[in-house]
């Protein structure tokens, strides 16, 4: 963790009755320090009458006078520069409550909050560290299970996926979990099994999220358009959409017809549960899904387009094969188009624009791209090549892959033409040798 800039309590210049009476940082401190009669001649009322406030330190400033802060003057400094999104500063002065009064009664919140402003400040592995405190240091505490779930989107958006898995199921371990907190659990554990590519494991995470919610009682049951049940629902598109994508399509003939009925099946299921969720016009989840769904039939398109040729057809004859693998798989293409028109129509309704959410900017240039596919007949060659080379078209649209196709294309095109060209002159100096020439 970054050290935060620290305080200077006692330079030599402090009085040593104040140092002696106030020297422990998060210290209980009475109304004042211990006068020169000492505890022995002090009074049984004096001591009963004692007002325990809240832990301070003592600073010397520039000027060599003594300044107190106190806990709470720090923490509500914090809280109203992380209410004014002044994430750093808010950050530095969580920083202090949790270095100088680690005894205080906003220690906790410190670690909590202060994992929350590094989290705005994008810096995850600071969030993790103040989240693990809280987990290691209060482990008993009820609220401790809000640590887990914050540590698990910090590790989801550091790429750490297992480490999701590994915290989500350890807090479902804990005794004492509503049914909120369990559902809230299997969700991000399907999440990131998905993103790990443990598709079985992943289904069985939002099957139970569905599930538990149906056995719930109806009081604190989540309703149907919830962005957890939402999310189950387009866990298990993702789901059966990984499971449609990992399926190739290769010779013999008889296989290919086997694996091409299975992609379709899956490919259904895939869409069914996208709908489900599409279904609930959720601003964020249902916008994701209609994108989902165009995606779906989109790569369905690009796996067929991609499917493994005889080799020994001539250039003539793979052209030909393209000319009519187009036209048979062109409602494909068709139908991602119309995916993507009505959810940009979704998205316009429930009021989401591609400033504010990335799943209607991606919609957009999806259907841009479609668009210029189908009428292009310039990208429809370069796919075709693409296509022999195994690789996935839509690489096209990629700037970088797309320059070394580009640069790969053209220097294959010249060594063809090269070879032409020295055939043909051979073909032209033999002639001259012929009889009668």
């Amino acid at each position: 963790m970054t050290k935060m800039p620290t305080m200077t309590l006692f330079d030599g210049r402090v009085p040593r009755c104040l140092a002696a009476a106030c020297l422990m940082v998060a210290l209980s401190v009475t109304a004042g320090c211990a006068t020169s009669q000492g505890a022995e001649g002090e009074s049984e009322a004096s001591k009963t009458s004692r007002i325990q406030g809240d832990p301070m330190l003592f600073k010397a400033n520039k000027k060599g006078s003594v300044e107190s802060i106190d806990s709470k003057e720090v923490f509500d400094k914090a809280y109203e520069a992380y209410s004014d999104r002044r994430y750093e500063e808010a950050a530095k002065h969580y920083e202090a409550v949790i270095q100088y009064f680690d005894e205080s009664r906003f220690y906790q919140p410190a670690l909590y909050n202060g994992g929350l402003a590094y989290e705005k400040l994008g810096r995850w592995e600071h969030a993790a560290e103040l989240y693990r405190k809280i987990i290691e240091e209060f482990p008993d505490r009820e609220d401790t299970s809000d640590a887990y779930y914050r540590l698990a989107e910090v590790y989801g958006e550091m790429g750490r996926h297992q480490e999701v898995v590994e915290t989500m199921t350890e807090v479902l371990l804990r005794e004492g979990m509503d049914s909120f907190d369990r559902i809230e659990a299997h969700s991000r554990r399907g999440e990131a099994l998905v993103e790990l590519g443990e598709v079985a494991e992943a289904e069985d995470e939002f099957r139970s999220v569905i599930d538990i919610n149906k056995r719930a009682p109806a009081d604190v049951r989540l309703p149907s358009d919830s962005r957890f049940i939402v999310k189950a629902y387009f866990g298990l598109g993702k789901v059966f959409h990984q499971r449609v994508s990992r399926i190739k399509l290769t010779l013999p003939t008889e296989t290919m017809g086997k694996d091409l009925k299975e992609k379709a099946e899956l490919l259904m299921r895939a869409q069914s549960n996208y709908l489900a969720a599409l279904r609930q016009h959720h601003p964020h989840w249902s916008v994701a899904s209609g994108y989902m769904i165009g995606q779906l039939y989109e790569d369905f398109y690009s796996d067929i387009y991609a499917a493994e040729i005889p080799a020994d057809l001539n250039e003539e004859q793979v052209h030909m094969y393209f000319e009519e693998l187009r036209s048979k798989i062109q409602p494909l293409m068709k139908k991602a188009i119309d995916v993507y028109e009505k959810n940009l129509s979704l998205s316009r309704r429930i009021g989401e624009t591609e400033d504010n959410n990335r799943w209607v900017r991606e919609t957009s240039e999806s259907l841009e791209r479609m668009k210029a596919f189908m009428n292009d007949p310039k990208v429809q060659r370069r796919a075709e090549k693409l296509a022999l080379k195994g690789r996935d078209f839509r690489v096209i649209w990629q700037p970088y892959e797309m320059a070394v196709e580009l640069v790969d294309s053209a220097v294959t095109d010249a060594m063809e033409q090269v070879k032409k060209d020295r055939q043909a002159a051979k073909e032209a100096e033999d002639k001259k040798g012929e009889p009668g020439s």
